[in-house]
């Protein structure tokens, strides 16, 4: 069903895109392949001797963010995790004074009672 509906035109017009993508992309990938191989044969100019002489320095203190590239082959960068920090101990410490006029009014020792046991099930008076 499939094939009626790509009829020949329709089949030339995909083939003909389908080149001009694959040419596109084929040129842009050796344009940037190009530009680098130059940009790396550039070597940069020896300076001037000149019959004064004069003396400059420059101390300068920098770390790579990543190793150097090698000719050929990839990269590997390794990473090793910091171990977490111990736990930290936190204490709390809570301080009952009295009742707090919150509504419970009770003191302490009669919420820490137990309750009292129930001998026999409580009837309903009915609703």
């Amino acid at each position: 069903m499939i094939l009626k509906r790509l009829f020949p035109t329709r089949w030339a017009k995909i083939l003909a895109w389908t080149g001009a993508s694959l040419a596109w992309g084929t040129t842009l990938i050796a344009v940037a392949a190009n530009a680098a191989a130059t940009d790396a044969a550039q070597l940069p100019e020896p300076p001037v001797a000149t019959d004064a002489p004069t003396t400059t320095t420059v101390a300068t203190t920098t770390t790579a963010p990543m190793p150097d590239m090698p000719e050929h082959g990839l990269v590997v960068v390794r990473y090793t995790p910091v171990p977490p920090p111990p736990p930290q101990v936190v204490t709390r410490t809570v301080v009952v004074a009295g009742p707090s006029g919150g509504g419970g009014g009770g003191s302490a020792a009669t919420a820490t009672a137990p309750a009292p046991a129930v001998s026999a099930p409580v009837k309903s008076s009915g609703s």
